[in-house]
């Protein structure tokens, strides 16, 4: 590849990154602001930089080979830490902002915080600690992103699913019914998906059921598997309360054992139907275009 080819892959991938950090950054000043201006917390709190973070990692993962070519595994590291330590940076400097000044609406310091600058000190290194956690969380979708570069026709319906699944999972987490929740279905999503194969599909080249196959059993997988991760963070935290898996029922290794034995079962099934709907669209797509 010429060098200036690569030079302008890698200064599109550095803008993709700047506005994506720009976004990140905007999140926290955002909810800031609405907080100090006195906006109820149960509506501020949706703006939450955690999901933020990781939709972004997500998004970063599936546009990024567009811009710089495909990534290796080590070539995430880097940018998700990054995005980790650029997205907990504004908050702790939400957080000293607020202790300093003493501003009781915002919910980045508490009152323990306000002139007690070694309490407000373990609480930003809290954050600091915070930094790697999310790293681990980022890093780990974002590779689970690249794996579907393998196949790039099912990397948009992919992080779709995912993004679904994050969103409803944390809707449920900040205590909305099940009504208001249910619109944000992955089972919709994965109909969708294979609406979308099977129309896109064939113009990757993808023309026949038996090309179509393995797509679509990637995208019941993919599907299951962000189903699963949602279990375990249910599992992991458990004071946030969703459909995913209620962890008081108890026996959770157990459980979450038949759980994972499902998403393979079930995983299967789910391609199985995609793979049907897609090869009927592709074919249908075929005939009219014929």
């Amino acid at each position: 590849m010429p060098a200036n080819s690569e030079t302008c892959t890698g200064n599109a991938y550095k803008r993709l990154l700047h506005k994506i950090m720009f976004f990140l950054a905007a999140l926290v000043v955002a909810r800031f602001v609405l907080e100090v201006a006195g906006v109820p917390a149960t509506v501020t709190r949706y703006l939450s930089s955690t999901v933020g973070l990781l939709l972004a990692a997500m998004y970063l993962a599936a546009i990024g080979p567009l811009k710089r070519g495909a990534l290796k595994f080590s070539q995430l590291f880097l940018p998700a830490l990054l995005l980790s330590a650029w997205t907990v940076g504004w908050v702790i400097l939400a957080t000293l902002v607020s202790g300093a000044f003493r501003l009781e609406r915002s919910h980045f310091a508490g009152h323990a915080d306000y002139g007690n600058w070694g309490h407000l000190g373990f609480h930003i290194f809290e954050h600091v600690v915070e930094i790697g956690v999310l790293f681990v969380m980022a890093l780990i979708l974002m590779a689970f992103v690249r794996t579907l570069w393998r196949w790039p026709v099912t990397v948009g319906p992919g992080v779709m699913l995912g993004a679904l699944v994050i969103v409803r999972y944390w809707l449920e987490a900040m205590g909305l019914p099940v009504l208001r929740t249910a619109p944000w279905s992955s089972t919709v999503g994965i109909l969708i998906a294979a609406f979308y194969l099977g129309g896109v599909g064939p113009r990757l080249g993808l023309t026949g059921g038996r090309q179509l196959f393995v797509p679509a059993l990637v995208l019941g997988w993919t599907w299951r598997v962000w189903v699963f991760i949602a279990m375990l963070m249910s599992a992991l935290v458990p004071f946030y309360k969703t459909h995913f898996f209620d962890p008081s029922l108890g026996n959770v290794p157990t459980r979450l054992a038949k759980a994972l034995a499902g998403t393979i079962v079930e995983g299967f099934i789910a391609g199985l139907i995609v793979w049907g709907i897609a090869a009927w669209i592709a074919g249908a797509t075929r005939e009219v275009a014929d």
